[in-house]
């Protein structure tokens, strides 16, 4: 049985040049690779001797220098002689290092300049396969695009009424006003297009023109960076109390619609981002620099340009938190609203601890470690600075909604009592009838909730995607241009720029 054994392993190492090797580094697998290519590429350096190797016929994962040298049930050279330099066992009578491939006659480099040259031939393997990065970052261009097409074409809703301001925006008189609906749209196609249609640079540059574009217009009128919409505001007369006296007129109260322009967004949120010109100006730097240094660094993991933005947007995150204003520092501010308003103040919380641990990741993600761990660092803070804008928006606008389907609920039973109040005591089938009929015009309570809460909904999530999707519209172009055009590549061998 033991020589039948032997006799098995031997079949399989002359055979070794027909198979395929695995390779496992930092829990990324990359290959297989022919048995000379894995010599090859020890010797290069790309490939190290730490690094550990699978091919078929063995049952784990060894060392590569121990899976070219032999399996794990070899005995190991009794000689006590190893390579010199990749310290693989040699027999008395080897001259070359199956492992490395190196001649034992040729002289070895001084430490100090092996220790030097190795690590700037050192390539890195990519934090994505070319399929998936070329998938994630098109589905990011494209998730971007529909949340400004979804922005300008979602209705707002309210009292029952439904507004469209991209259906006739010829009617909205104002340039101003044109120019907020129809340039969403029109970015937002764009980015759709373009999803699929250009990569790298060349996106970039045109996402980033559209993006300049939009914002120099807007900042040259206030109207524009308004992002005010003409919304339908309730302007009915006030209700009448109810009465009990017969009369033969029934009046029903009516509710007169008016569009009026205001941006219903800050409105609610009881913010103006004029009042507070040098912070939101701050947070902005910092959003960008956290938002467009990380996700770069998620692709290109070993890039310097990405690495320095992270680090400058991480600085001025925390500045924003801790620089006194003319309401104190932004973090004291939030602890102090927890008292006063606790959804507010635990939004505000929450999001303040997401962007600053985005902060830290990016502190401490640093060029010398390893790749897989760069990765997740990278992506934790981009998701972490992007979902931490929703911490406070979430709360404060359930709060809007319950505050709105409350009155709206009153109003309708308000109304409902003064038209039955009008009709006094039934005594006919008919005057019951007419009653009904006077009823069934007044809006019920139930339907006034349910409009209240779809419309105030419809509102928020319109806010949400049209002002994230222009933050976000920069940063985008910056990140599609900074990362270029990747080309395909075999394995991982490929140097990082």
């Amino acid at each position: 049985m033991i020589k039948s054994s032997v006799s098995c392993h031997l079949d399989t190492a002359c055979n070794a040049s027909a198979m395929k090797i695995h390779v496992s580094r930092d829990g990324q697998q990359f290959g297989p690779y022919s048995p000379e290519d894995v010599q090859k590429y020890l010797a290069e350096g790309s490939l190290l001797a730490s690094d550990l190797g699978w091919m078929e016929g063995e049952a784990d994962w060894v060392p590569l220098p121990q899976l070219m040298g032999g399996s794990m049930d070899e005995p190991p050279p009794v000689s006590g002689i190893s390579c010199p330099k990749c310290g693989a066992g040699l027999d008395l009578d080897q001259v070359v290092c199956l492992s490395c491939g190196h001649n034992l006659d040729d002289p070895i480099e001084e430490p100090e300049t092996a220790a030097v040259v190795p690590q700037e031939k050192r390539k890195v393997p990519p934090s994505l396969t070319y399929e998936n990065e070329m998938a994630d970052r098109s589905s990011f261009v494209n998730s971007v695009g529909w949340g400004l097409v979804m922005a300008s074409l979602l209705p707002v809703f309210g009292d029952g009424q439904w507004n469209v301001p991209a259906w006739k925006f010829w009617e909205l008189g104002q340039w101003q006003l044109m120019f907020s609906i129809l340039a969403p749209v029109v970015v937002g196609f764009t980015l759709i297009i373009l999803a699929t249609a250009l990569h790298g640079r060349a996106r970039g540059v045109v996402i980033m023109v559209f993006a300049l574009m939009i914002y120099g217009v807007s900042f040259s009128d206030s109207q524009i960076s308004s992002l005010e919409l003409a919304t339908p505001v309730e302007d009915a007369e006030p209700i009448p109390e109810p009465f009990k006296e017969e009369q033969s007129t029934v009046k029903i109260p009516e509710k007169k619609m008016e569009l009026k322009e205001k941006n219903v967004f800050y409105e609610k949120m009881d913010f103006d981002p004029g009042d507070h010109f040098l912070s939101v100006m701050i947070f902005l730097v910092g959003w960008f620099g956290l938002v467009v240094g990380a996700k770069t660094r998620y692709y290109r993991i070993e890039s310097v340009v990405a690495y320095v933005i992270a680090q400058i947007g991480a600085v001025a995150m925390i500045v924003f938190w801790v620089m006194p204003g003319d309401s104190g520092m932004p973090i004291v501010s939030v602890i102090d609203l927890l008292s006063s308003n606790l959804l507010l103040g635990g939004g505000l919380l929450v999001m303040m601890l997401m962007q600053i641990g985005a902060a830290v990741l990016c502190f401490i993600n640093t060029l010398g470690r390893r790749p897989s761990q760069m990765k997740q660092f990278s992506n934790t803070a981009v998701m972490l600075v992007i979902t931490s804008i929703a911490m406070p928006v979430l709360p404060a606008w359930g709060k809007v909604i319950w505050d709105e389907c409350k009155d709206d609920h009153e109003r309708a039973k308000k109304r409902l009592a003064y038209v039955e109040s009008q009709f006094g005591t039934i005594y006919t089938g008919n005057q019951a009838t007419q009653k009904e009929l006077a009823l069934n015009k007044v809006d019920k309570p139930h339907n006034a909730v349910i409009s209240a809460s779809c419309g105030w909904l419809m509102n928020g999530v319109k806010y949400v995607a049209w002002i994230g999707g222009l933050l976000i519209l920069l940063p985008l172009g910056v990140i599609e241009t900074i990362c270029g055009t990747r080309e395909r590549e075999e394995g991982f061998i490929v140097q990082q720029q």
